[in-house]
């Protein structure tokens, strides 16, 4: 248990680079970067939003930009596929800058099923 609290305190004093900001981990996902106006700035609804589509927020860091009105808020989930935490940011209003998910089951579902499309279409 040691061990843990000092990686963690040690991962986190580490300078900050752009790396950690859009990296993922072995448990993270995907990652969803937003943009939100400081005034509009909430944790729980970025996590209920989140959490109401079976996913869970693995990691998040939050960089204010030079303007002092902005956020940038990088969101890391456990989920393979995040088309629906995407569409439930765009509903409310949330602007994504910025979306990825591991290669892997996704990607190789996304290309069978073009290829299904595209057979269906040249029948």
């Amino acid at each position: 248990m040691k061990d843990f609290i000092k990686y963690q305190i040690e991962k986190q004093s580490l300078s900050f680079t752009p790396e950690n900001f859009l990296g993922l981990s072995d448990t993270e996902n995907s990652l969803i970067v937003l943009e939100v106006p400081l005034v509009d700035y909430t944790l729980t609804d970025i996590a209920r939003l989140v959490e109401s589509n079976n996913a869970r927020v693995m990691n998040l860091f939050v960089l204010p930009v030079a303007d002092g009105n902005t956020l940038i808020i990088s969101v890391k989930l456990n989920l393979l596929d995040i088309s629906t935490v995407l569409m439930s940011f765009e509903r409310f209003n949330y602007k994504v800058l910025h979306y990825q998910m591991k290669e892997g089951v996704v990607t190789d579902t996304h290309k069978e099923r073009l290829n299904e499309l595209l057979y269906y279409l040249e029948m």
